[in-house]
């Protein structure tokens, strides 16, 4: 397998993004290195914050309704605020993707790429973790040779949003992987449990 070079960033749901954006930079010493508003489609959007100190960075996200519920304030509602995926940095998506489709691994949509200024992005989402949960997993790669992405692109993070956005509206109940086809036993995690 490729390797993963670390955690690109948190993303998290929030009800007040002005509020959220406070405790980020007044209080936490983040820096704002990206925002972007009304980002989704003509059904449903949100705003966004990016922060950053250090090389760690926080997603802030707050929901638009329109023609439907977004899907963030739908997020919140079923699972309070709080941490919507975790992005994984990989220094070969496709390769990446290409392993853990083999393993089973369902994606939300196709990889989706793009350009910052920087340098290419590349990004793709899985379905949520768990069943009955909703935090899920991003993949995204920022080196590409000598340019390395370093924020966030607006017509990728939208087309991630509409795939999110498309499972919600057509009720799309979806896991990363087929549970009722891993071959562990419920036995044999509670015996390794007990054991530690």
């Amino acid at each position: 397998m490729k390797e993963s070079t670390g955690i690109d960033h948190v993303t998290l749901c929030v009800e007040n993004l002005a509020a959220a954006e406070y405790l980020f930079t007044k209080i936490l010493g983040f820096e704002v290195i990206w925002s972007a508003q009304d980002v989704g489609s003509e059904k449903s959007s949100m705003d966004t914050v990016v922060v950053q100190r250090g090389n760690a960075k926080v997603a802030l996200m707050h929901g638009r309704d329109k023609l439907v519920k977004s899907q963030i304030n739908e997020f919140i509602e079923r699972y309070g605020q709080g941490i919507q995926h975790v992005a994984i940095e990989v220094d070969d998506i496709d390769a990446v993707c290409r392993e853990w489709e083999a393993h089973g691994v369902k994606f939300s949509g196709p990889l989706k790429e793009g350009r910052d200024g920087f340098g290419p992005l590349k990004q793709r989402f899985t379905y949520p973790l768990f069943p009955g949960a909703g935090m899920f997993l991003e993949l995204t790669q920022r080196q590409h040779g000598d340019e390395q992405a370093k924020t966030f692109v607006r017509g990728t993070v939208e087309s991630l949003y509409k795939d999110i956005e498309r499972d919600q509206i057509t009720g799309v109940e979806q896991t990363i992987i087929d549970y009722d086809a891993i071959p562990v036993r419920e036995e044999a995690g509670q015996a390794t449990r007990r054991a530690s």
